[in-house]
């Protein structure tokens, strides 16, 4: 439950300290650490400063949705969180049926697979440059068929609501990249993604049935940039939300996503090491 009193800025560093070395060291924490901040602005200044004390580059960023219940109360309907070059997988293809990739997650912690839509960038964005009311498609270079992995050392992280999963980093923790979509204006209307986990089909939606569309979800993503002073690279990958759910899952299990003629995704999550 997030907190209506304000976090000190010793809150804030201890918070981002602890998730920081839990998330890093693939080790595990009981709970979230500490109050859950009560406010976007507090679980962003967590987020960068965890951030600050990666390892690994930024090389994309991921879109989640906030319940639309609370949106109001955040003054938001989206969030995002970096996704760090370790956890980016690019397989530019679909895979043949006896292919598979193998992705660590957070064994006892959270675990979800979430099939989505990845943009890629096609040109630097400074911060303010773009008014996103005029439309932002001229900014994507290409579209992909995708997935994340959401995992994160707290059990229950998203019980905790949209500021703690903020402050963990987005619960990222895995992007592969599957084929381009050619013509994906029209394609992304035509294809329905099926996400299915240990042989059990979990969901079916249309590729493009996110609220807002993926263009909604990078309009906001480069607004929410804006206001915090980041910059986004050209080639910078983005996953535009969950196209079928947030389908939570165990180790050791093997899922598929299937983008109809795009092909399909085949995973399995494996214990970090």
């Amino acid at each position: 439950m997030a907190t209506t009193t304000p976090l000190t800025k010793d809150e804030i560093v201890q918070t981002a300290e602890t998730l920081a070395s839990a998330r890093f060291s693939g080790g595990l924490l009981e709970g979230f650490p500490g109050r859950v901040p009560g406010t976007l602005d507090e679980a962003y200044q967590v987020q960068d400063l965890v951030i600050s004390a990666a390892p690994e580059p930024i090389v994309g960023w991921k879109i989640g949705m906030i319940p639309p219940e609370l949106r109001e109360q955040y003054g938001a309907e989206r969030i995002i969180g970096p996704v760090f070059d370790n956890v980016n997988h690019f397989l530019g293809r679909a895979h043949d049926d006896n292919e598979k990739i193998v992705l660590p997650v957070f064994a006892g912690g959270f675990i979800a697979v979430e099939a989505e839509i990845v943009i890629e960038i096609g040109q630097d964005i400074e911060p303010g440059s773009v008014d996103t009311a005029g439309g932002v498609e001229h900014l994507v270079k290409a579209m992909y068929a995708g997935v994340e992995i959401a995992s994160s050392p707290v059990p229950d992280l998203n019980s905790y609501g949209p500021a703690a999963i903020i402050s963990d980093i987005g619960n990222q923790h895995g992007m592969v990249i599957g084929p381009v979509i050619e013509n994906w204006q029209t394609v992304l209307a035509e294809t329905t993604v099926e996400t299915i986990i240990n042989d059990e089909s979990i969901n079916q939606a249309p590729a493009n049935g996110i609220h807002n569309g993926q263009l909604g979800a990078l309009a906001f993503f480069i607004d929410c940039c804006a206001k915090r002073g980041i910059k986004v690279p050209a080639g910078t990958m983005i996953l535009t939300g969950a196209t079928t759910g947030v389908h939570e899952t165990l180790v050791n299990s093997f899922s598929t996503v299937k983008y109809g003629a795009l092909g399909n995704i085949n995973m399995e999550l494996v214990p970090i090491k």
